[in-house]
């Protein structure tokens, strides 16, 4: 279960933070698609990012369909 979205106006896109750390990659991208099929919106329109421990960016969703 993700922690409620920001609430940051300024964000424009809500934003949920999954609370687990995941082994690998393919875990943390199986985590943000259950998370996303369970949204009441249509998963196109959704974006993810998967960060390490250091919070870079390892992955984004743009990078998961290509």
């Amino acid at each position: 279960m993700a922690d409620p979205p920001s609430s940051d106006k300024d964000a424009g896109i809500p934003m949920y933070l999954l609370p687990d750390m995941f082994d690998t990659v393919a875990d943390a991208k199986e985590a943000a698609a259950a998370h996303i099929a369970s949204l009441d919106r249509d998963p196109a329109t959704v974006l993810f990012a998967v960060t390490d421990h250091n919070g870079l960016t390892i992955m984004t969703s743009a990078d998961a369909t290509e």
